[in-house]
């Protein structure tokens, strides 16, 4: 079953200090991103800066209350989901509720589980709601677009072409066109697609059409590169049609910009925006696959978590900013003296957490040793000497992710225990 809360940011806003850490170790078990605040204004505030999917809030607090919060909230977000707890049972809260159109009304002392599945319901739904705005916007994209060509052919021989098409390929006429490709499936390029000239020829060795190799396949496969003779490159979405059993009318839609926009949010998506590392989902997903790999040969894996030492002190003395170039140093050291195998990720924080396939722990302790002396060699004049502590682990059947990590992080306390800047193992 997907676990919709953990890709979206819930706030929790509580003024009685034991009922929000209470309620707030539950939800972090559930998602990600979770914000916590004591009252209203600082609510209010945290809503600004995190931007919040779902808002959990009690109802009658000190300075400002659940119900004009969300009233400030619902005019920056009108969409916002909103879940009530209150002790309160009286009638004009509950009309109150309702007039703001929350999602949800529960009653102190609130069912963990009730509040938990109740979110998990309208996570599902905002990521159901988001996946279709990104494909409405999509389609309306390619709909919009004026940069689509089209084609009339069969697999010897062009007999119409549209004018954004002939100018595409730096020809006047069909004829031309013909003269300098041969066929249609030579303007396909050579690139890692799904339609190229190789797949397409060897579909077509097997006595099958060019119509059917190209309904065979999905949309995101119909996406392909093709070079023009002055060498531009740009991704076409492919579409085709039979006009009779020889001839097709084939349409190519220009979603380059598309397709970058795609990357960037891909990347988005995995990548920690600071230092440029990979994000937690990310690793998880790369630890699920060199998982499979090491149950499938045997190979031996070390996992090891990294935390830069009195980082609290660097962002109080010197700033955030100063703190967030640290961070990105750290991240490239790191980056700089581990292999192209090797996965590193920010964690959160300061923490960093390295994944390192086909390698048993003492030579994982050597790696991290030498990752180790380079950061601590490293003297920066504007704030001093950065030094990391590392913890590692290796693979022991019938390990998860989870156990890895719990092993990791207690040789890493270990080895702040002992006086940091060092590198310990526990097997």
């Amino acid at each position: 079953m997907p676990e919709y809360a953990k890709q979206i940011r819930i706030l929790y806003v509580e003024d009685e200090d034991d009922v929000r850490e209470g309620y707030a170790r539950a939800l972090k078990r559930i998602s990600k991103k979770l914000y916590t605040a004591n009252n209203g204004i600082v609510g209010l505030e945290c809503f600004k800066k995190y931007q919040p999917d779902i808002v959990v809030s009690d109802i009658k607090m000190p300075k400002m209350n659940g119900l004009d919060m969300i009233r400030a909230i619902k005019e920056m977000d009108e969409d916002v989901k909103v879940i009530f707890t209150t002790a309160h049972s009286e009638s004009a809260y509950l009309l109150e509720a309702i007039e703001l159109q929350v999602e949800g009304y529960l009653l102190k002392p609130v069912q963990k589980k009730s509040l938990t599945a109740l979110i998990e319901k309208l996570a599902k739904n905002i990521i159901i709601e988001k996946e279709y705005e990104e494909q409405r916007e999509i389609l309306q994209y390619i709909i919009d677009s004026e940069n689509s060509m089209s084609v009339i052919a069969n697999i010897e021989h062009v007999s119409f072409a549209s004018k954004s098409f002939l100018k595409y390929f730096g020809v006047e006429s069909v004829e031309e066109f013909n003269e300098k490709f041969h066929s249609i499936i030579n303007i396909f390029s050579n690139e890692e697609d799904s339609i190229n000239t190789k797949n397409i020829q060897a579909f077509l060795e097997k006595g099958s059409s060019l119509y059917d190799f190209i309904n065979s396949l999905n949309e995101t496969q119909r996406i392909t590169t093709i070079v023009n003779t002055k060498h531009e490159k740009k991704s076409f979405l492919v579409n085709i049609s039979k006009i009779n059993e020889t001839q097709f009318l084939m349409n190519f839609t220009d979603v380059t910009e598309i397709e970058k926009q795609r990357e960037a949010i891909t990347k988005k998506a995995n990548h920690d925006m600071l230092t440029g590392l990979y994000n937690r989902n990310k690793f998880e997903e790369i630890f699920a696959y060199e998982l499979s790999q090491v149950k499938r040969y045997g190979y031996p894996l070390s996992l090891a978590i990294a935390d830069i030492d009195h980082f609290k002190l660097f962002n109080d003395r010197y700033g955030h900013l100063v703190g967030d170039d640290i961070l990105k140093l750290v991240a490239n050291i790191l980056t700089s003296c581990t292999r192209s195998a090797d996965t590193i990720a920010r964690w959160g924080g300061e923490e960093f957490v390295m994944l390192l396939p086909q390698t048993a722990l003492n030579d994982a302790q050597l790696l991290l040793e030498k990752c180790r002396k380079k950061v601590e060699e490293l003297h920066a004049q504007e704030y001093g000497k950065i030094t990391l502590s590392f913890g590692v682990t290796a693979y022991k059947k019938g390990d998860t992710l989870k156990s890895m990590l719990q092993r990791a992080d207690e040789a890493l306390y270990s080895a702040k225990e002992k006086g940091r800047n060092r590198v310990v193992s526990k097997k």
